[in-house]
């Protein structure tokens, strides 16, 4: 592992920033089975042995109780549902608190968390202090991610002097599913300390570190969680948004690699993976990973993801890689788009082509796309830059005026125009089009582009 770690820094040390948080991961939560209670020696002695109850926190039990209890344990461990039909004949309103906690038990054994949820209530009911009764309500609503009624039972739990690791780690996890995080980091660390083996608890901790971006502690702790268990891939894009909220993309590719190497990279984090590459001019490397999404997109929901990745390798000059890129979202999705993404394929086709020096190719691309639709606006502006290039500065300017009256293209058409007038060294309608230009959008280098057309206009 230390060697792959040493080898990918290397290959990734040229890597830029990057500011894109990617989404965190789920917790991770293995809940307590109520059939443990079966094997508590604690349980067993509380309610059957000679003292009964413990007080302040347990109810007290009738003595005659006693007997019918140890038929229903007995049968517990062998028939746990007809233990349960077995003790709800006996439980009534004058019965102690103690037969509705075990019948609870039984319900949360035997998947009844609708009747679980009722045994409790009526224990609580009769011994609003049942220490018990309310931190398993309340692992039972954690189980139903209903974490604010969770949390009641467990603080309850707490204050009536349950503060075992168990514990404390629901309250966190209760606590970071209802964004209190400074509550949720206390309770973990409390978790933690009394459990440090439990690993829930520091990859909750963790979690609530990220989401108050303490990346620094995050990164400490999630280097302990991958050392302990390097194939949890869970542990590693978590840290890998730590390294992000550092600004260090370069230790975010190692984690995010590492993913992708195990086969467990989903596609969020690919998309990053790629992302991070691209911006840091690695363009085959970034290639290589959004054809990697490309390919396991059998639902084809990621056509924009590639569509954007093919646009940003044009706009940067890597044209061999945005031409694979085509390629392949040709193959995959042709068959599934509508007319507009067809359209936006086309157009990217004639931006590449028009690059590569194929220009009749382009033309004939990018007069498809105008046809099929006049509101292309991308389309037209790069058509009226073929003509222009073709020394046609009439039908150029005829296209760029087409994409002025859409409104989504107005403020690049203006641009586009306003250079096209320099060039003709028409400077009086250059000056008009860029003064309407800053009256959409204020921009320093326009501010400085319309300066200097008008010193030539003094000139």
């Amino acid at each position: 592992m230390q060697r792959f770690l040493a080898t990918t820094r290397t290959l990734l040390s040229t890597l830029a920033l990057l500011a894109a948080l990617a989404p965190a991961a789920s917790a991770q939560f293995q809940p307590w089975k109520g059939s443990q209670v079966l094997d508590d020696p604690e349980w067993r002695q509380r309610f059957l042995g000679s003292y009964g109850f413990l007080s302040g926190a347990e109810p007290e039990i009738a003595q005659g109780e006693l007997t019918m209890l140890r038929e229903v344990i007995d049968l517990m461990k062998v028939n746990p549902r007809a233990a349960a039909t077995m003790l709800s004949q006996q439980v009534t309103p004058e019965s102690s608190a103690a037969l509705d906690f075990i019948l609870a038990n039984l319900h949360f054994q035997n998947g009844n968390l609708a009747g679980a949820k009722e045994s409790y209530g009526s224990a609580l009911a009769k011994f609003p202090d049942f220490r018990r009764a309310h931190k398993n309500l309340g692992l039972l609503l954690v189980q139903e991610g209903r974490y604010k009624e969770a949390a009641v039972h467990l603080t309850q739990a707490v204050e009536l002097g349950d503060r075992d690791g168990r514990n404390y780690g629901l309250l966190g996890y209760c606590y970071l599913n209802l964004e209190r995080y400074l509550a949720a980091e206390q309770a973990y660390r409390a978790a933690i300390l009394q459990q440090p083996d439990i690993r829930d608890w520091k990859l909750g901790l963790a979690r609530t570190l990220l989401a108050t971006e303490q990346y620094r502690d995050a990164v400490t702790l999630f280097d302990d969680l991958i050392e302990d268990d390097p194939e949890h891939a869970a542990s590693w894009l978590l840290q890998a948004n730590a390294y992000i909220g550092l600004d260090q993309p370069e230790a975010a590719a190692v984690n995010l690699e590492a993913v992708r190497m195990m086969g467990k990279a989903d596609t969020s984090s690919l998309v990053l993976l790629g992302d991070i590459y691209m911006n840091a001019g690695m363009t085959a490397l970034a290639k290589s990973v959004y054809l990697e999404v490309i390919a396991k997109d059998a639902q084809n929901v990621q056509f924009g993801t590639a569509y954007r990745a093919a646009d940003l390798l044009i706009r940067t000059g890597a044209y061999a890689d945005a031409e694979d890129l085509l390629a392949s979202i040709d193959a995959r999705y042709a068959k599934a788009l509508g007319v507009e993404d067809q359209l936006k394929v086309l157009t990217l086709q004639a931006k590449l082509a028009r690059a590569q020096g194929r220009k009749a190719e382009a033309a004939k691309l990018l007069t498809r796309v105008v046809e099929q639709d006049g509101t292309r606006g991308d389309a037209l502006l790069e058509l009226a830059d073929y003509y222009r290039d073709q020394g046609d500065q009439e039908r150029a300017i005829l296209l760029i005026e087409r994409a002025q009256k859409l409104e989504a293209w107005e403020y690049q058409a203006l641009l586009g125009h306003a250079q096209l007038r320099v060039s003709g060294r028409d400077y009086a309608k250059a000056a008009e089009l860029l003064r309407q230009a800053l009256r959409i959008r204020s921009e320093p280098r326009v501010e400085q582009f319309l300066a200097r057309v008008e010193q030539a206009i003094r000139r």
